[in-house]
């Protein structure tokens, strides 16, 4: 488990979070599955997986919702875009660079 500190703070569950522990190596397949179906429910078409920053932002949201299931996904979208974008670029890290290994 490692954690994202958020560059400016949410209000989760009433209180105020300045960091977000998240956890990729627990997920599942059905929790990939899970964050294609709620970016389809968004309204947000999914392109390549590998290249596509929605797509690795909601990864992200999964593996934090892996660590807290108190955490809801409307609760990740509230970070600002610059967390955000951190956030994303961690899941593609950890998903779709150095593929070739």
């Amino acid at each position: 488990m490692e954690t994202l500190k958020l560059s400016k703070p949410i209000m989760i569950n009433g209180e105020e979070v300045t960091e977000l522990p998240y956890d990729f190596e627990n997920l599942t397949a059905k929790d990939k599955l899970n964050a294609s179906k709620k970016m389809k429910a968004a309204g947000i078409p999914l392109s390549i997986p590998e290249t596509d920053p929605d797509y690795h932002l909601y990864l992200f949201a999964e593996a934090v919702c892996k660590v807290n299931s108190a955490i809801d996904i409307t609760d990740i979208m509230r970070m600002s875009a610059k967390d955000a974008d951190k956030a994303a670029s961690i899941a593609r890290s950890f998903f779709y660079l150095n593929l070739a290994e």
